[in-house]
């Protein structure tokens, strides 16, 4: 694997982990992430019963795709991993409600993770042409 591509790779993961939320206290993806999940194991964990905070489950699929994403050298996978990301951060950054609140903390890292990704994909892509088999 190139250089580059290792850190496009790391550039993407970084981006997505580091996008804004827009709401009224919009945090970071990797702290709404880790909060969400200290949350679910406090609740699944705890002598008091009053409910799950089932939030909680949906870091285990992303943490799994963080890492295909990573590892994967087959394109296909590569896109199928930045299109649920992708979706996974309109729903956790509250885009479709809070559109009005764009501002730079939110642009800057969601476009240098749609570059990065759809680089790596292209380089992916160009590496190892499809087989098509007859």
């Amino acid at each position: 694997m190139p250089i580059n591509l290792k850190v496009a790779r790391f550039i993407s993961m970084f981006s997505f982990l580091i996008i804004f939320g827009l709401q009224e206290n919009g945090i970071p993806t990797i702290a709404l992430l880790l909060i969400y999940f200290y949350q679910f194991l406090h609740d699944l964990f705890s002598s008091v019963r009053f409910g799950i905070f089932w939030e909680g489950v949906s870091i285990i699929p992303v943490f799994f795709v963080l890492i295909l994403f990573l590892i994967s050298r087959n394109y296909k996978v590569l896109l199928g991993c930045f299109v649920v990301l992708l979706v996974y951060q309109v729903y956790v950054t509250g885009l479709m409600n809070n559109y009005h609140r764009i501002n730079i903390a939110f642009l800057l890292p969601l476009t240098l993770f749609l570059i990065a990704s759809v680089y790596v994909i292209t380089i992916v892509k160009k590496q190892k042409p499809d087989i098509k088999m007859s």
